[in-house]
């Protein structure tokens, strides 16, 4: 017979290479078996290795946030008076404070106050920047820019303040502890 007639009654046989196909098909199975069980533990890494890092990064920028906001607010307070409110001042500053820097700045009060109420003072202030200078669970040093118009019945004046604050958390609060 001609090998290219066949048998009406055979099977039909494999065109030359089915062995090869099968052998492809077999090396492309393993192949995708391979990818799948490194993409699980690839998965797995992921899961076990990065996510914990990640959320030690969101805490991280947390605190950071919660310690810039604290000095902010206490650069903002501390620039933004008026001759007719000292009283109210000085209440809307103790909060902001560690223990121990409320009575330093209790004492520093007084001068202030007089100066305050002597020259008819008022002031307007805001910041600029700021940035974490150093942080860790329980103190942190801020780095402030700001700037306030000060009125006297003198003159006006434009202040320009660059500070460390100082800060400590005490019950879960970011308190200012000191400044330069």
């Amino acid at each position: 017979t001609d090998e290219t007639t066949q048998d009406p009654g055979a099977s039909p046989r494999p065109p030359d290479g089915g062995a090869d196909r099968s052998g492809l098909r077999w090396g492309i199975t393993v192949f995708l078996a391979v990818v799948a069980v490194v993409a699980v533990v690839a998965l797995v890494l992921e899961v076990t290795m990065l996510r914990p890092r990640s959320e030690e990064v969101a805490a991280n920028q947390q605190a950071r946030s919660d310690v810039t906001r604290a000095a902010e607010r206490f650069a903002v307070q501390v620039n933004n008076y008026d001759v007719s409110s000292v009283d109210a001042y000085q209440s809307s500053i103790t909060p902001l404070l560690s223990p121990k820097f409320k009575g330093e700045f209790d004492k520093a009060m007084t001068d202030i106050v007089a100066s305050v109420k002597q020259a008819k003072m008022s002031s307007k202030g805001e910041v600029l920047t700021s940035a974490v200078a150093s942080l860790d669970p329980d103190s942190a040093q801020v780095l402030v820019v700001s700037d306030a118009n000060v009125k006297t019945v003198f003159d006006t004046r434009a202040r320009h303040f660059r500070w460390e604050v100082s800060l400590v958390k005490i019950d879960g609060r970011w308190l200012v502890d000191n400044f330069t």
